[in-house]
């Protein structure tokens, strides 16, 4: 099936610039988004969904994509915005993402390494424009504290949401790492040789079936095993507006707005 938003960035950048990825394959994105394949598909499918959730502000506003990687979104917000800027704390991923950049002309977007900078140093750094969607796609799974997980999330994304404007909208997407999807999504990649974090048939059962990740929890790393969705979601909901959910196949999106305190406001039914 042909993805009618997101847009791929040509592979051969990618093989031509990376180092050594995982196996054969040189760089993030080639594993994961553009080898091909029933896997590559399903991945790519949230980048899809989250352009669709904003379909209605294309052409109309600048954009920021918080924890880029490798630059594999890059090229379908150049296309979709006015200005795009692209951030992650990887150097490596940074100069991977320049050279897809460059090599394709996206004069559109500037590239951040923000693994010296606070939020504050970005947010001076991007301060003579206004940004409206601030897309942060498989990255708050990874982000936190193990002794506080989802009050460190909550945290961070309020800390974040300073660098798009007051009636600004984050596009969140993560894996579910509870339910009978993760159960499905963990035999599909034992099946097709996928690598996988280790996890006991224990806390596997009781992730898909009881939905308790108690015990993951305390093993977190800042990996995806001991993430659960729905926790991240309860805790969502005091501090934000939930202005839409989507969930697809092994991942779910959430496209969500800050509070404003002591203002009164009628939500959108959608974004």
């Amino acid at each position: 099936m042909k993805n009618r938003y997101f847009i791929k960035p040509p592979i051969d950048v990618y093989q031509s610039v990376g180092s050594g990825y995982y196996q054969e394959y040189k760089t993030y994105a080639e594993y994961n988004y553009l080898r091909g394949g029933f896997s590559s598909y399903i991945k790519i499918w949230h980048f899809e969904m989250a352009l669709k959730l904003t379909q209605k502000y294309h052409n109309h506003c600048n954009v920021i994509d918080f924890g880029c990687a490798d630059g594999v979104f890059i090229p379908s917000l150049s296309n979709y915005f006015n200005r795009v800027i692209a951030v992650d704390e990887v150097p490596g991923f940074i100069k991977i993402s320049s050279k897809l950049v460059s090599t394709l002309g996206l004069n559109n977007v500037e590239l951040i390494c923000n693994d010296t900078l606070t939020i504050n140093d970005v947010k001076s750094r991007i301060s003579s424009e206004k940004y409206h969607i601030l897309y942060l796609l498989e990255t708050i799974e990874h982000v936190g504290s193990k002794d506080s997980l989802y009050k460190s999330k909550i945290d961070f994304l309020k800390e974040i949401a300073t660098l798009v404007d007051e009636e600004g909208i984050i596009v969140i997407s993560v894996p579910k790492m509870v339910g009978i999807s993760f159960l499905i999504q963990r035999i599909g990649l034992a099946l097709i040789g996928l690598n996988r974090e280790p996890i006991s048939m224990s806390n596997l059962f009781k992730a898909s079936f009881l939905g308790d990740t108690t015990d993951l929890e305390k093993q977190w790393h800042g990996g995806h095993i001991g993430f659960n969705h729905k926790k991240l979601e309860n805790h969502l909901k005091n501090e934000f507006h939930i202005l839409k959910k989507k969930d697809i196949f092994f991942q779910v999106l959430y496209a969500i707005r800050r509070k404003t305190k002591g203002k009164k406001r009628t939500l959108p039914n959608t974004v």
